[in-house]
């Protein structure tokens, strides 16, 4: 992506006469292409795009994450802005999005971050307060034509990942586990929520000023509307404790194992009293799929850097201990 091809994008997808002047590429995310454009405003902007190559559903489906954003921003304000998008390939070879940067601070997998016990405390309480708001947002006419009929959320979720996980091979088919989880799927809650469904600290910015403080949540593209107990099953399946087995410490995707932090069981209690919900007595049914999805995410991850399922890789290692998890809160 160069500033030229940038420009008429921007152009394009807003009608806007504003200029190009730089475009660096945004680490961080694995799914889609990022980039920043700083315009001769002095104003910057963020680009996404699709992967050139095979597309993998709503992970790479550019303007439903666009749509996403302009109903969720009004209601959630850490979801960021949409400026413009565009579904015309004669630009950059494919569709795109443009949406305004929130400028703070990323934490990426490993990168050190210096808090007290008592600002790692604030940090949960703030990533917990988050999560419950956007559960609690109104489900407006633009969030419900964005993401579509809730109903049966967590079956297609556990079928679909189910499928994933045939699809990859493993010589264990976990067949009780998959089995356990078809078997136990919660019925349809009365208020479905919005998801982000990728809730963790490396998908947030925090405020420079303040590391407790969470100013932004990015990356929104396998969001959804359903059972709120799947995102914070999600969450947690990421939440690495200081005790849990170094395998899954090597996969740990936010500082959440420094003193102060809380414990997996705290943020389901703080969430649940965000909520004014009792705990849920089949709440080890959302982290068993919680760990189950994200076993397959790293078996998909082993898959591509490994280059086959037999060979060896951290992701591999991560992928089975997750599933060793899953398996003992399933109880199979």
């Amino acid at each position: 992506m160069d500033a030229e091809t940038a420009t008429k994008a921007l152009r394009l997808a807003t009608g806007s006469c504003e200029t190009v002047s730089a475009v660096a590429p945004l680490s961080g995310g694995v799914s889609n292409l990022t980039y920043l454009l700083t315009l001769f405003s002095g104003a910057r902007l963020v680009m996404r795009t699709p992967p050139p190559g095979q597309r993998s559903g709503n992970a790479h489906n550019m303007i439903r994450e666009a749509r996403v954003l302009e109903a969720v921003h009004p209601l959630f304000p850490e979801a960021p802005a949409i400026v413009g998008y565009s579904e015309d390939p004669s630009v950059t070879g494919d569709q795109f999005m443009i949406m305004a940067q929130i400028d703070g601070r990323i934490l990426p997998p490993g990168s050190p971050f210096e808090v007290s016990p008592d600002q790692a405390r604030t940090l949960c309480e703030n990533f917990v307060d988050g999560l419950a708001r956007l559960h609690e947002a109104d489900l407006t006419d633009a969030v419900r034509a964005a993401f579509g009929d809730p109903q049966g959320f967590v079956a297609r979720q556990v079928a679909g990942w189910s499928r994933r996980y045939e699809k990859i091979g493993l010589d264990n088919p976990r067949s009780a586990l998959r089995d356990w989880l078809s078997a136990n799927i919660p019925p349809d809650p009365d208020r479905a929520s919005i998801l982000h469904n990728d809730y963790k600290f490396d998908n947030m910015v925090l405020d420079r000023d303040d590391p407790t403080r969470i100013i932004g949540v990015l990356d929104w593209e396998l969001s959804g509307l359903g059972d709120s107990f799947m995102d914070l099953g999600n969450a947690l399946a990421y939440w690495v404790e200081a005790g849990d087995p170094h395998a899954l410490q090597r996969f740990k995707r936010g500082p959440t194992d420094l003193p102060g932090m809380m414990s997996r069981d705290e943020i389901i209690d703080a969430y649940c009293t965000a909520r004014g919900f009792d705990r849920p007595a089949n709440m080890n049914f959302y982290q068993s799929m919680g760990l189950f999805r994200l076993a397959v995410i790293a078996l998909q991850v082993h898959v591509r850097v490994a280059g086959g399922v037999g060979k060896p890789s951290p992701f591999l290692d991560a992928a089975l201990a997750l599933l060793d998890r899953a398996e003992d809160f399933a109880g199979v």
